[in-house]
């Protein structure tokens, strides 16, 4: 029987990665949220930036959290779920909407 440590794979692709605080973070896409993505025509590059506007001290904060982030972006008309787990955000979907159902346990943020 090997010693060795089992990393779990990461999922989806990574698409960005940036630095707060001397720790680098890096956003990936799920499958899901890619086809999500070009089903309901939302840029990628805006969904990365309403999930950086998050700011340091939330995204320090839900790192922590162990639960999905449901986040509405009003200006751009759409809403994201993703996680964040130490220091990897996953994007899981993408809604072509701001107003739905959030899950008991989500942390939902308005932007």
């Amino acid at each position: 029987m090997s010693t060795r440590k089992q990393h779990k794979r990461k999922a989806g692709k990574q698409v960005t990665e940036f630095t707060i605080q001397n720790k680098t973070y890096s956003i990936r896409l799920t499958n899901h949220a890619e086809l999500r993505l070009k089903q309901r025509n939302v840029d990628l590059y805006q969904t990365i930036g309403t999930i950086l506007s998050l700011g340091e001290k939330r995204i320090i904060e839900y790192a922590g959290s162990n639960k999905d982030i449901f986040i509405m972006d009003k200006e751009n008309g759409f809403s994201i779920v993703c996680n964040i787990e130490l220091r990897t955000i996953t994007i899981l979907t993408v809604i072509d909407k701001v107003d739905c159902y959030i899950k008991s346990g989500t942390i939902a943020v308005n932007l």
